[in-house]
């Protein structure tokens, strides 16, 4: 095993949404990592778009002078950044209908998508969670952030820590379901025998719905069980919350919520280990 390459021989379950999955793959495989992936979630449009319809029609009567609807748009994922302007684009709308909104992107890989759609990120918090967006959002109004407006799209059944804390503070804060993710197909007569086994060395979560689902999706053990031979790592503490709620212990958390950070940390983790001692042979006689 080489300092470049301590994931060498090392086997890493990968639970992110198929779609999303390719590029931190590629991150562990450069690690050394042997590299499988099983999809706990699907992300797909929400129930309905009236919602987002009705704050798209709001953009384009403020674009337009005719009143004002919202200061600022917060995106909290990627997925919430694509799912919204592909619904704008299926109106025939560009990112310039969102010129004069201020954007709030948290996390990098938001911010990143955000930036290939051409907008302006003018706020990505220094922490992830939803105290941490809070505290740079009130910072970078000086301490007056009371009747601001904020639209915010997300993901259907999302944490409401953030929404609650923005309304405390005097923000009229607008959420629309920009998308949902539900469970992916797993077969767990495939699946269950396999986990039980330690046939993995890491189990990795992008995100509390990886666990959640993939804890329905194995309704007859509980997660404990099933991945008591492998160690857990999560991408940041609100996922790791999640995954602690669900009777697992969580060995590897990096410091920043980033997908190349959870790489590293596993890499880090991995190479931190003992090796494990060969088996004894026959005593000498």
């Amino acid at each position: 095993m080489t300092q470049t390459r301590p994931l060498h021989g090392k086997h890493i379950l990968v639970t992110r949404a198929a779609h999303q999955a390719a590029a931190f793959v590629a991150l562990l495989e450069q690690y050394g990592a042997q590299v499988t992936a099983l999809p706990t979630i699907a992300v797909t449009d929400p129930v309905s778009w009236q919602a987002v319809d009705t704050a798209l029609q709001r953009l384009r009567e403020q674009k337009a002078g005719a009143t004002h609807h919202y200061d600022w748009i917060f995106f909290t994922s990627a997925n919430a950044v694509k799912f919204f302007l592909n619904r704008l684009a299926s109106h025939g709308d560009g990112p310039g209908l969102l010129a004069g909104l201020r954007v709030c992107a948290i996390g990098k890989a938001t911010a990143g998508v955000v930036r290939d759609a051409g907008l302006e990120v003018d706020l990505v918090p220094a922490h992830f969670n939803a105290e941490g967006v809070v505290e740079s959002f009130v910072t970078f109004h000086g301490g007056q952030v009371a009747g601001l407006r904020v639209l915010q799209p997300r993901a259907r059944m999302a944490r409401e820590v953030l929404a609650e804390a923005l309304t405390a503070l005097g923000v009229t804060l607008e959420v629309v379901e920009a998308y949902q993710t539900v469970r992916a197909d797993v077969d767990p007569a495939l699946w269950q025998a396999r986990l039980q086994s330690g046939a993995f060395d890491v189990v990795t979560f992008a995100s509390p719905s990886a666990a959640l689902q993939m804890a329905e999706a194995f309704p007859n053990i509980a997660l404990c069980e099933l991945l008591a031979k492998t160690s857990v790592a999560c991408i940041g503490p609100v996922t790791s919350q999640a995954v602690r709620a669900l009777g697992l212990d969580v060995a590897i958390e990096p410091p920043e919520a980033t997908l190349p950070a959870l790489a590293a940390a596993i890499a880090a983790y991995v190479a931190s280990q003992p090796e494990a001692s060969p088996p004894e042979g026959p005593a000498d006689t």
